[in-house]
C-alpha cells in the first residue's frame, strides 16, 4: 500500500535517532527509505518484488540526504 511521507515522519522521529539505521523489510517504492534519508537516518530495504527495484532506486536519487548532525 503507497503512503504519504509526511504519515511516517514522525514514525521515523520517534523510532530511531539521527544517525541510526531505519530497516524496512517490505521496501515496495521506498517511501520508508526516502524519508528516513531525508530525517538523517540510514536505511536498509529489503523487498522480495524485483519490479520495485527500479522505483526505489529512482525514488531515492531524488532524494536529498541531511547532513550528519556532528
Amino acid at each position: 500500500a503507497t503512503f504519504p511521507p509526511d504519515l511516517i515522519r514522525p514514525c521515523i522521529r520517534a523510532g530511531c535517532p539521527r544517525d541510526g539505521i531505519v530497516l524496512d523489510p517490505f521496501n515496495g517504492s521506498g517511501t520508508t527509505g526516502q524519508v528516513s534519508l531525508e530525517e538523517g537516518r540510514r536505511y536498509i530495504g529489503i523487498e522480495l518484488n524485483p519490479a520495485y527495484l527500479e522505483l526505489t532506486r529512482e525514488r531515492l536519487s531524488k532524494t536529498q540526504v541531511a547532513l550528519p548532525s556532528k
